[in-house]
């Protein structure tokens, strides 16, 4: 019975984490008797919001994150260190996911190698596939990753951007790093009929046509703007969207977070409330997941998104979607979906910019989505057959 350890997963609390591991999780276990082992942060909350995907969902031993320390059960570390050997001791492959968690942002990168280190010198199978790579601003963490991704077995990144840093910066050969998508393109919707019911439930009855915004509250931390500037921006752009569009807008608060500096629907809810006047609906409500953003987002005539799984939701659903980002993961993954025909500056704003420019909120509420939805219906089967062929070479390991 062939089992899988998933690292790279932080806490399906962020909607992007649990479109990664649901994805995964839903097509390997297709395979006969194959199991798939979620190690999270928050292994109740992901149990839940994994349902039906086939996904066991445990305490991380190996990463230990002090801001979900109350998610997750109490244990020694002698029970924590015991738990860890036991779980390689059963696994065939370490497969690691988590989009952009090797990068300097954040200052993770060398913690979620550990389990990756002890599998190699174990001689388990390891894999990283769909990743966003760099910058490292580090010597010693770009060394630790380094060490630790020459020895995998498979090692797949999601955008061109990903691929040319490993090759031209780092010095891995070509032929190691293989170009893929991310694993959320392949994430099933929600029905139709589900969308109506979150859309009713908000205020926005019947199959009027609908602007998306999603906003990130933790983006301001990896950025030099303040949070009152950053709500100034996303409020002038919700009102911008109004008068030139004339769509009601949906916020969608992609990361329902415990955390109240990541929690986006805190944000959206002042964003709202700053526009008694105008037609805002947020979409907030508990038990939202992945499946149901994806198709609230699939419906809308344009997506302007803080959180790039928000965006692949929409692109992946062949609905137009524009990124404010703060990282080269952003301007990576949109410019190889929708190809070099598009402008970069059309479809992706760094946050800074975006939230400076005065001219900003105009420019994103005047795009020619019927231009972006025709390039995009053209590369999104190729964009999809990439992230499943990383399923194709994730079940070819198993079987080595």
């Amino acid at each position: 019975m062939p089992n899988i350890l998933l690292t790279g997963i932080t806490s399906c609390e962020s909607r992007g984490v649990e479109a990664l591991a649901r994805s995964l999780a839903t097509e390997l276990t297709t395979a006969p008797d194959t199991t798939v082992t979620v190690l999270t942060q928050t292994p109740d909350i992901d149990a839940e919001a994994l349902r039906g995907a086939g996904a066991n969902c445990i305490a991380d031993p190996f990463v230990v994150s002090r801001s979900w320390a109350t998610m997750r059960p109490v244990e020694t570390e002698q029970h924590r260190r015991e738990r860890a050997a036991r779980l390689l001791q059963h696994a065939d492959l370490v497969l690691a996911t988590g989009g952009d968690l090797h990068t300097s942002d954040y200052g993770v990168s060398t913690s979620y190698l550990a389990l990756l280190d002890r599998a190699q010198h174990l001689g388990v199978p390891t894999a990283m596939i769909g990743q966003s790579i760099g910058p490292f601003t580090d010597p010693a963490e770009t060394a630790a990753f380094t060490a630790t991704a020459s020895r995998l077995d498979l090692l797949t990144v999601r955008e061109t951007t990903s691929r040319s840093y490993l090759t031209d910066q780092l010095g891995f050969p070509a032929a190691r790093v293989v170009l893929s998508a991310d694993p959320a393109f392949l994430l099933q919707p929600s029905s139709p009929q589900r969308a109506e019911q979150l859309l009713d439930d908000v205020g926005l009855a019947g199959h009027q046509p609908y602007v998306c915004l999603v906003p990130s509250r933790g983006v301001t931390r990896y950025s030099t703007i303040s949070d009152a500037d950053h709500l100034d921006a996303l409020t002038r752009l919700a009102d911008t969207m109004w008068r030139v569009r004339r769509r009601p807008l949906v916020l969608v608060p992609h990361c329902h977070d415990s955390r109240a500096h990541n929690d986006d629907r805190i944000l959206a809810r002042e964003i709202a409330g700053r526009l008694p006047d105008t037609p805002v609906h947020v979409l907030d409500r508990d038990g939202t997941g992945a499946g149901d953003y994806k198709v609230v987002l699939g419906g809308a005539e344009l997506v302007v998104s803080e959180r790039l799984h928000a965006s692949i939701g929409a692109l992946s659903s062949g609905t137009p979607a524009v990124a404010i980002g703060h990282s080269p993961k952003f301007h990576g993954v949109l410019a190889d979906t929708y190809g070099p025909a598009i402008p970069a500056t059309d479809i992706h704003r760094d946050v800074a910019a975006f939230t400076t420019d005065p001219a900003a909120a105009e420019q994103l509420a005047r795009l020619d989505t019927a231009k972006l939805r025709d390039h995009l219906v053209t590369r999104l089967p190729a964009i999809t057959a990439l992230a499943a062929a990383d399923l194709a070479r994730v079940r070819a390991l198993l079987k080595s």
